[in-house]
C-alpha cells in the first residue's frame, strides 16, 4: 500500500466528519430539539422510526442515516417525520418545525 493511498483515505474521512458535524449542527440549530424535547441528536444514539429502533449512524445533508436493527444498510430519514429518540427518560417523539409560510393564504403578498 503506498502513503498517499493512506493520505487520500485520510482526507475523505477527514472531509467526511467535517461535513457530518456541520450538517448536526444545522440540524440541531434549526430544528432545536434540544431546546424543544431534551433531545441531542447525535451519531450512535438510539431512535426508532415508525415502530423501527436503529441506531443514527451519519448524516445525508439534512436528514439522518439509521441503521435499522437487522438491516443491511443504513436508512436515510428526516429528523422530525415519525421519529422517536432515545433518551434517559425513555422514548421521546418530536415534532416538526412549523413553517413561517403555511398559513400565509394562496395569493397573499410576503
Amino acid at each position: 500500500m503506498y502513503d498517499d493511498d493512506v493520505e487520500d483515505r485520510m482526507a475523505a474521512e477527514h472531509q467526511r466528519r467535517k461535513r457530518q458535524a456541520a450538517d448536526l449542527d444545522y440540524i440541531r440549530r434549526y430544528y432545536a430539539l434540544e431546546q424543544r424535547h431534551g433531545i441531542r441528536v447525535a451519531i450512535d444514539g438510539r431512535v426508532r422510526s415508525n415502530g423501527r429502533e436503529g441506531v443514527l449512524v451519519g448524516t445525508s445533508g439534512h436528514y439522518l442515516m439509521v441503521q435499522f436493527d437487522g438491516d443491511e444498510q443504513p436508512a436515510r430519514r428526516h429528523v422530525t417525520s415519525n421519529m422517536e429518540y432515545a433518551t434517559a427518560d425513555g422514548w421521546t417523539a418530536v415534532t416538526p418545525v412549523s413553517d413561517p409560510y403555511a398559513s400565509t393564504p394562496s395569493g397573499a403578498v410576503r
